[in-house]
């Protein structure tokens, strides 16, 4: 018995184009993680909450003002920083890759990451919006500034 005689019907399969948004595609999620920490990170090293923190800025531009706003003391609220499972994800492939290490509560870039690091950054057509809010962003992105957010939250 065959599918059109067990369904009494013709039956096809037809593949449709499907749009899948760039947060959820693991090779994007994987650069931008590593294009956090090369832009924000000291000595391309960084805090999971910071690496989150970067994160929720590029989804957004309202992000960028919202944290600017906090950090220049005109708004009373901490901004909200939405935790991500899917930077975790990259986080564990890339450093399953090799292009970052774990290490006393930090994440640091290997000398494979810092060479990706390079590729991507000076390539002006790969995630060119990103790469303006992180430098944008950089100095209200220390360590010290993440921590006052995650405890005012």
């Amino acid at each position: 018995m065959n599918l059109e005689e067990l369904l009494n019907s013709p039956f096809s399969f037809n593949q449709r184009k499907t749009f899948t948004p760039c947060e959820t595609r693991p090779l994007w999620k994987c650069s931008l993680v590593i294009l956090i920490m090369g832009i924000t990170g000291r000595e391309n090293r960084c805090s999971l909450k910071k690496i989150h923190t970067a994160n929720w800025l590029t989804k957004s531009s309202e992000h960028l003002e919202e944290l600017l706003d906090w950090s220049k003391s005109q708004t009373l609220f901490a901004p909200h920083i939405r935790l991500d499972p899917t930077v975790d994800r990259a986080i564990d492939l890339t450093a399953a890759s090799g292009y970052i290490c774990k290490s006393a509560g930090k994440i640091s870039l290997t000398a494979t990451g810092e060479e990706l690091f390079s590729q991507i950054f000076s390539d002006p057509e790969i995630m060119g919006k990103e790469k303006e809010i992180l430098k944008a962003a950089k100095k209200y992105l220390s360590e010290a500034a993440v921590e006052r957010i995650f405890k005012a939250n």
